[in-house]
């Protein structure tokens, strides 16, 4: 039995290949939404599936897209990977996840895999790492892959011009900081990820500029680099009970911080909301199951992840230096509270 073609599907639908082409392929060409019915139809009756292979053989890329994840255990990561693989399957493709186990070395060595199997572009959820040798050998990445009319797109940034789908990492520490002061409280705490990773400096400028805006002093004893993680938080809450610190409000870089802080907190008998005041970014399912709720800036992840997906597969906004920007709204929770008292004081 002869393969159906896309010349049959045209033909049974009155309408050219191109049409065909544009309907099938997702591309952002105006159809009639008539035509679109029309094709749809025809699409149905004749059980067609597009010819990737010979796709393929003529543009010597794979119908495959590649994302490449810090730690896929982390529900963070998690999600991305979902919408990945969920948004690449609507689009007919497949999806290949790496995970790099937070080691450059491993992410840059997945570059030239992904790129062996000609994938036809590549997502990173990651922040980019603030040092030379691993900027460059990014650059010349992104460099090939646009030299041939695909992308690599990022999540998170990454020092480099090139399309994201992405926050403002600067501007959501500058807003769980002016939270917590529109609160009362004066003395904040800074609990952040690796210096090193621009997603984390970024965050901490914020959390500085608010500072700076209303009038505080930077206290550099309440500002801590560690990693993303729950034992990180844990570590650092403890260390500033320890020694003493005068703070009434821990600001974190992401909810696995917080995590950890509210723990620590916990074991020493300290009242959240009621003694310290603590405060987020990401929105991670947990975050409302924990004791208390955590308040936290909602990071759209799952529609971010999406919509990366659709600017490799459909050719759509941002182009090579632009960047789709998502809004972080505070969800309020019972983690914060205005001000009565604070740590380390009298």
């Amino acid at each position: 039995m002869a393969r159906v073609s896309i010349e049959d599907v045209a033909n049974l639908a009155g309408v050219s290949i191109t049409t065909v082409s544009r309907v099938i392929n997702n591309k952002d060409y105006p159809v009639a939404e008539k035509t679109k019915k029309k094709v749809l139809k025809a699409v149905k009756e004749l059980n067609y599936f597009p010819d990737f292979t010979a796709q393929n053989l003529r543009n010597n890329f794979s119908n495959t897209i590649g994302l490449i994840t810090r730690e896929i255990s982390d529900p963070y990561f998690g999600i991305i990977a979902r919408a990945v693989t969920e948004r690449a399957s609507y689009y007919g493709v497949l999806s290949i996840v790496c995970n790099t186990g937070r080691n450059p070395v491993n992410e840059l060595q997945y570059h030239d895999l992904l790129w062996q199997h000609k994938v036809r572009g590549i997502i990173l959820s990651g922040g980019g790492l603030d040092a030379d040798d691993y900027r460059d050998k990014l650059q010349e990445q992104i460099k090939r892959y646009n030299d041939h009319g695909n992308r690599i797109v990022s999540l998170a940034p990454q020092g480099l011009e090139m399309p994201y789908v992405t926050i403002d990492n600067r501007a959501t520490g500058e807003m769980i900081t002016d939270y917590l002061v529109d609160l009362g409280h004066r003395k904040i705490a800074f609990l952040g990820g690796p210096e090193q990773i621009y997603t984390a400096s970024e965050r901490v400028k914020g959390y500085k500029l608010s500072l700076t805006k209303h009038g505080l002093t930077f206290d550099p004893t309440l500002l801590h680099h560690g990693q993303f993680s729950w034992e990180s938080g844990y570590e650092a809450a403890r260390r500033l009970l320890l020694e003493n610190r005068e703070f009434s409000g821990i600001c974190c870089a992401n909810d696995d911080i917080a995590y950890g802080v509210l723990q620590a907190l916990k074991e020493q008998n300290i009242q959240v909301p009621g003694q310290v005041s603590v405060i987020s970014i990401g929105d991670l399912p947990l975050s409302t199951h924990i004791d208390p709720p955590l308040t936290t800036a909602q990071v759209p992840l799952y529609d971010m992840a999406l919509r990366a997906v659709d600017v490799i597969m459909d050719g759509s906004k941002p182009d090579h230096n632009a960047s789709l920007i998502f809004k972080t709204p505070i969800v309020k929770r019972l983690s914060t509270a205005p001000y009565i008292s604070g740590l380390g004081q009298g």
